[in-house]
């Protein structure tokens, strides 16, 4: 070697496990061999290098190890130190892992299969061909495998199968892309699939109050072999029954999938029937992309929607269906969209591959239950619904459904794709940008990868504040749930877990975060939970807090409002300090006990400025601490009292000389004040309310004052139900969110007075207007692009903290019900309400910034994923020089809610 020796040690973290980090180290070194030596290794925080030759060797390695790391990693830091020379030393190697306790590397997310996997599979001469659990390092399971840190194949569950020779030597190999595969295998020494016919189940399976027991060749895998004839055997059988219109439940990386054939009326049929699943569209899977643009509309080749299809998550994207195509019509019934996924295993690829056509893959479960992802559960579980089942024997540690993305048209690129196709008609410029991005559901493919949060430094420090060291859970709320846990600035939000009504969703969601502060080996020291005081999430958190409390650690509780947290959550995304955010949803328990869901929000996340104290509050937490109910004329009498005229604080919050609200005192994190909402109305039967918008229509219309005399909706009025409806209505539960007003207006329309599924009327509401929007794209232009063609809706004035506005909404309610009393197309008059609506929202909060002076301008909350309605809000809050936020990386609705409340949780600890 020529030049001065020395010998250098690197820490990296981030995503450096699980995605081939060591071998492509190794790979690295190999090119300075004769000049380097050295190892790398795992722990549980890192990958370690050490390595030793001249410095202008050991530059040059470093600097191409970190500018050609593998397309899965993600490295966060590089910390470098010099450290003793070692006399003797052969070659560079790779080491055994290391253990440790404390921090932990991020773990990679599942992988879809990789162009060399699925090569390898259709290669007649490679010994994998057909293989259903081909990988390497580039794809296959990681989160749904690991059992713990670090990641080597003993901490998986693929230890129960020892590499074979063969495998052993690619293993080994540092030229072999599964050098140092965790996941590796072969037809030789890996899982293997068997079938199970829902007749072999024994009668009493699955019954809570019966003994019997399932037998164990079902389940563990003595059943058929590892064989190629035998898996062909088995993939054969399964298609045939799928072509044959049966039933059955596939178990693939991360849990269980209902598939049957989409072209297939009756089965559809059947499947929603045995699952319970009434309306509510199901997803699609399709062996490859041509396949799906045969479906859907992706737009130009490498477009968004069609570079999410074919990424390494392999979603399910929701994209404008294709008129014609044999789709079964109770897919998706009504909409204009579809939900479609690409084969993103092998053994789904060699299915569809044997099926020749889409078909519906749905999550295995019974509706408003979790996933089932355990051969001998999805037996108990699914075996009323499956006529049989496609088992294999690697066993799933994480549950993981699949992610949910769309990818819909704005209000201005349908019109200009409906304009330019008409020849003598103007082009219409594309004002929002063609297509809106919006997830929907996070989990495979992008969990467990974190959402790096804005540093807080300590002022008086160069170091992140101490805050930093706190481990904090947010556990999410009762619908779509997740829960976040935040540790080193990294904000870890979990797998979709579901709906928390059952009994099976709630040991669901105790077992996750359970395996979560496994792997992560910290326990966390502040909970944040929704406000509403029954949540099952709620329970949990009390329950949380009194255990470590018996345990001798002490737990704070702090709960914060439902919309305040989807506000947060879409800060902690953007990083963005200051906005004005629009929280539209349908449903959360507000401040005062109502239910809430339109509200505009200013969100800061910047400790208030020192004052002068009046009360000051405690500097540590309290077992909880609520978001402030705050009340305006006692804080004036506060401010009058105060001898010079300067501001005082308290207990609920500051009240400043320009009339805005401080959460708390000098130096802690404002919650952001309510600056506006719709008005409230009625829900006649509460959640019956919800399943049947023609009740919420008729609150809606008697609240306003409005006739219903000439509705469709008088004649259910007319009956014993509607006048017991309308007697309700003064002790009926109060809300103002737009969801419901949605849901009212649906109703109005006589769209979908009757809803099947959650947010089945916004939805049906929402494909009305872009209907009529796809044929009539010169009115369509007019309303979009004049707003004082939108007259009927007031001026806004200024809004104020002190006092929350009530946004006037009543004269587009009137004009909504005229102009179905006019007998006007309810697509024209569903396509106005989103633009009065929207029109509304975007004044409002252009209003509140010009007051507090904002740059930004937001929108959350589950309504927040009506395109149509975020298009032509955005659109207003662009055009005024504004910056628009929307949800990228974590749903709006309420899969987002943890984040918001952990984020809440880690402003204030700092």
């Amino acid at each position: 070697m020529e030049g001065e020796i020395e010998r250098r040690r690197w820490i990296l973290t981030g995503i450096v496990q699980g995605v081939g980090f060591r071998p492509h180290v190794a790979r690295v070194a190999s090119h300075y061999s004769g000049e380097l030596t050295g190892f790398c290794g795992n722990d549980t925080l890192s990958v370690f290098i050490e390595g030793q030759g001249p410095r202008i060797v050991l530059d040059a390695f470093i600097k191409e190890v970190v500018e050609t790391a593998p397309p899965l990693s993600s490295i966060l830091t590089c910390q470098d130190s010099l450290v003793d020379v070692v006399d003797t030393e052969p070659g560079f190697r790779i080491v055994a892992s290391e253990g440790g306790s404390g921090a932990r590397t991020l773990i990679p997310p599942d992988v879809s299969i990789c162009p060399d996997c699925l090569a390898d599979i259709r290669d007649p001469r490679n010994r994998r061909f057909g293989y259903a659990f081909t990988t390497c390092t580039n794809c296959g399971p990681r989160m749904s495998i690991i059992e713990d840190l670090p990641y080597d194949r003993p901490n998986t569950t693929m230890r129960e199968f020892p590499l074979c020779e063969v495998c052993s030597r690619e293993y080994r190999d540092p030229d072999d892309r599964r050098f140092h595969a965790q996941p590796i295998s072969c037809f030789d020494c890996g899982p293997h699939i068997w079938m199970v016919e829902t007749e072999e189940i024994p009668d009493g399976v699955g019954d809570p109050f019966s003994s019997v027991a399932l037998p164990v060749d079902l389940v563990d895998g003595s059943r058929g072999g590892r064989s190629r004839e035998n898996q062909d055997a088995v993939l054969d059988a399964v298609a045939a029954r799928i072509l044959s219109g049966e039933v059955v439940a596939v178990k693939g990386i991360g849990g269980f999938h209902l598939l049957v054939d989409a072209t297939n009326e009756s089965a559809v049929a059947r499947l929603r029937k045995r699952k319970h699943r009434d309306g509510k569209p199901l997803a699609l899977m399709v062996k490859d992309l041509d396949a799906a643009r045969e479906l859907v509309e992706l737009g130009e080749e490498g477009s968004p929607a069609e570079s999410l299809l074919i990424s390494p998550a392999h979603p399910i994207v929701l994209a404008e269906r294709r008129s014609g195509r044999p789709i079964a019509p109770s897919v998706a019934p009504g909409l204009n969209t579809l939900g479609i996924m690409l084969a993103y295993t092998p053994l789904h690829l060699l299915l569809l591959e044997r099926i020749g056509r889409p078909v519906v893959a749905t999550s295995g479960n019974l509706s408003s239950e979790p996933l089932c992802f355990d051969n001998a559960e999805a037996l108990a579980r699914l075996g009323k619904i499956a006529d049989a089942f496609l088992l294999h024997n690697r066993t799933i540690a994480v549950p993981v459904e699949d992610s949910v993305v769309m990818a819909a048209k704005t209000a201005f690129s349908r019109v200009r794709k409906k304009l330019t196709s008409e020849s003598d008609t103007p082009q219409v410029e594309d004002m929002t940008g063609g297509l809106t991005l919006l997830p929907a559901r996070r989990s495979r493919g992008y969990v467990p990868v974190p959402v790096a949060l804005p540093a807080r430094v300590n002022p008086d420090s160069s170091a992140r504040a101490d805050g930093d060291n706190l481990v904090i859970l947010g556990v999410g709320g009762e619908l779509k749930n997740t829960f976040t846990l935040v540790r080193g600035g990294m904000a870890f939000t979990s797998a979709h877990i579901g709906d928390m009504g059952s009994l099976a969703s709630q040991q669901a969601y105790e077992r996750a975060i359970k395996q979560l502060t496994k792997i992560h080996d910290e326990n966390p020291s502040v909970v944040v939970r929704d406000s509403h005081p029954n949540y099952a999430t709620t329970a949990w958190a009390e329950r949380y807090v009194g255990a470590a409390r018996e345990e001798g650690r002490e737990v704070q509780q702090i709960a914060l409002q439902h919309h305040r947290a989807h506000a947060y959550s879409l800060l902690a995304e953007t990083g963005v300090e200051r906005a004005i955010v629009i929280a539209v949803d349908g449903t959360g328990y507000g401040d005062d006990g109502k239910i809430w869901g339109s509200e505009i929000f200013l969100v800061e996340t910047e400790p208030a400025a020192p004052r002068r104290l009046g009360q000051t509050l405690p500097a540590t937490f309290p077992s909880v601490i609520t978001p402030e109910k705050f009340d305006p004329q006692a804080s004036l009498d506060r401010s009058a009292a105060s001898e010079d005229g300067s501001t005082l604080l308290h207990s609920l919050g500051s009240l400043r000389k320009d009339e805005t609200v401080s959460a708390g005192v000098a130096g802690q994190i404002q919650t952001a004040p309510r600056l506006a909402h719709l008005p409230y109305f009625p829900l006649p039967g509460g959640d019956l309310a919800v399943k049947e918008p023609w009740r919420q229509a008729a609150a809606l219309l008697t609240t306003f004052g409005i006739e219903t005399t000439g509705l469709p909706l008088q004649d259910r009025l007319n009956t014993t139900v509607g006048k017991a409806v309308l007697s309700q209505i003064p002790q009926s539960p109060e809300t103002c969110a737009l969801g419901r007003y949605f849901d009212a207006a649906a109703a109005i329309l006589e769209i979908c007075p009757i809803s099947t599924y959650e947010a089945a009327a916004p939805v049906a509401l929402q494909t009305a207007a872009e209907h009529w929007l796809a044929e009539n794209p010169a009115e369509s232009v007019a309303m979009l692009r004049a707003p004082a063609y939108m007259a009927v809706t007031p001026e806004i004035s200024a809004l104020s903290a002190v006092e929350t506005r009530v946004l006037p909404v009543q004269n587009i309610v009137s004009e909504l019900t005229q102009g179905m009393k006019q007998g006007k197309n309810p697509g024209e008059l569903a396509f106005r309400f989103h633009v009065q609506i929207a029109n509304l929202l975007a004044s409002a909060a252009i209003k509140a910034v010009n007051k507090y002076e904002c740059a930004a301008v937001g929108i959350t909350g589950g309504s927040a994923l009506n395109s149509l309605l975020t298009s032509i809000i955005g659109r207003q809050i662009e055009e005024s020089g504004l910056t628009w936020l929307t949800h990228q990386r974590v749903p709006a609705n309420d899969g987002g809610l943890s984040l918001g409340q952990a984020y809440y949780g880690y402003l204030l600890s700092q």
